[in-house]
């Protein structure tokens, strides 16, 4: 059957008004140009596409290898987070810009595809360190000299919907998933480092050995700071202890209850309890006592949170080897609570939890371009919107705000033109951040 072709389309509403698609050419995301300059005046992308090495056949090479890279790392920064999104995007001229010449049409699903499933478990250890060592390079001039540097340890839950390799059954969260484990520094912000683990993984699944990558370049940049870890109760074992004692770390770990936790604490909990029914107004108790499990070679200080509102009672305790008063040390772990809100900002506006290959090996190198698009914007972020009221932004409000803006593309025989939408209000604060970039060393 022959469908009818429409060239001019009119509404009944507004008589007056017709709709064509003759417009030119058009794109969404010029706001791209502006990460892509930050980019390129880093180096950051070029860093990663170096530690990914090319195993294809030259001869049947389409593509290059960095511009696939490219695509595929600013396709999840745009937030097109499905591989699918390729095979229309691959024609748009912003991403042509900032992943290929500006001319070349870019790879199709199938390709990208292909390129997620043929990386190998050495480059995406590589491509691990990306976090730290952008930290260490990056998040300080060479003058700064941080007083402390916190790192914020956490797991997370990513729930899964089909037959992924290792996505297994986790109790806990009653789901089939993986089981990230995600590694912030509290001060800044930043993420350092990302690693997914099967789904029945215990919390605490390769902390130690993360470690042993962390550390030792965070103390050749900082060697004159102090390193302090905070970390929910899963984390909390004998082993993970052991290491930040040899290590010299100060932490704060939550630990999970128990009766001989709460006979210590009965005492408190009930005069607590009877301050908040006398007075009827909230009571806040911390203190702490020495304590020695059997799988601990000696006494550790516990802390003891204790809180009596209108929700009830809440009684919880975390094992530390820091000294200071236990209101201090509580309320500085209680900080960790922002680490949450970036987790949700690496799942929710980068979409990291979009981990559907089948194979376990492409997921996990997908879970780190995703961490590497949420560090791209976050040193952007930190470094060209310091001054402009996105500096606390989240990811998705920094795309919408800058990085999603209409225009009109023209090529002539010497220039690239990108005509941006003329009543745009962003546009101060992309000429702004243009400034920013053109001030700002390379």
């Amino acid at each position: 059957m022959a469908t009818e072709c429409y060239s001019q389309l009119g509404f009944g509403f507004q008589p007056k008004l017709v709709v064509d698609f003759a417009g030119g050419t058009l794109t969404t995301d010029a706001g791209l140009l502006l990460v892509r300059e930050f980019d390129q005046r880093l180096g950051l992308s070029t860093d990663v596409v170096g530690r990914v090495t090319d195993t294809r056949d030259a001869r049947y090479v389409t593509h290059e290898w960095d511009a696939l890279l490219r695509q595929r790392l600013y396709q999840i920064v745009a937030g097109y987070e499905d591989v699918n999104d390729a095979d229309r995007l691959r024609h748009d001229p912003t991403f042509q810009v900032v992943a290929g010449d500006g001319r070349t049409t870019l790879g199709s699903q199938p390709t990208l595809s292909r390129l997620e499933n043929a990386i190998e478990w050495p480059a995406i250890q590589r491509l691990a360190h990306v976090g730290v060592d952008w930290f260490c390079a990056h998040a300080y001039t060479p003058a700064d000299h941080p007083a402390d540097l916190v790192l914020d340890l956490d797991s997370t839950d990513d729930p899964v919907h089909g037959t992924q390799q290792l996505a297994l059954f986790h109790g806990w969260y009653d789901q089939h998933m993986y089981h990230p484990l995600v590694w912030f520094e509290g001060r800044t912000g930043l993420l350092l480092r990302t690693r997914l683990r099967p789904g029945l993984d215990r919390s605490a699944a390769g902390v130690v050995e993360d470690l042993q990558h962390l550390l030792p370049p965070l103390r050749r940049r900082f060697p004159h700071t102090s390193i302090f870890l905070r970390g929910d109760a899963g984390m909390a074992t004998p082993s993970i202890e052991a290491k930040l004692e040899a290590e010299g770390i100060g932490y704060v770990l939550g630990i999970g209850t128990n009766r001989v936790f709460k006979a210590h604490v009965a005492g408190r909990v009930a005069m607590a309890q009877a301050r908040y029914d006398r007075t009827g107004r909230p009571v806040y108790l911390r203190t702490s006592f020495r304590h020695r499990a059997r799988s601990w070679p000696y006494h550790r200080r516990i802390l003891v949170k204790i809180d009596v509102t209108t929700q009830g009672l809440n009684v919880r305790f975390m094992v530390t080897n820091r000294r200071g008063a236990s209101a201090d040390l509580v309320a500085w772990y209680d900080d960790r609570g922002a680490s949450e809100n970036w987790i949700k900002e690496l799942k929710l506006d980068i979409h990291a939890d979009r981990l559907s290959c089948h194979r376990f090996r492409a997921n996990a190198f997908r879970l780190q371009l995703h961490s590497i698009a949420l560090l791209l914007l976050a040193h952007f972020r930190r470094r060209v919107l310091a001054a402009t009221h996105l500096a606390t932004a989240t990811i998705g409000t920094i795309r919408l705000q800058l990085l999603k803006v209409a225009g009109r593309v023209c090529r002539s025989v010497r220039r690239l033109w990108f005509h941006l939408a003329s009543h745009w209000p962003g546009e101060a604060l992309f000429t702004a951040c243009h400034r920013a970039l053109a001030r700002a060393p390379a």
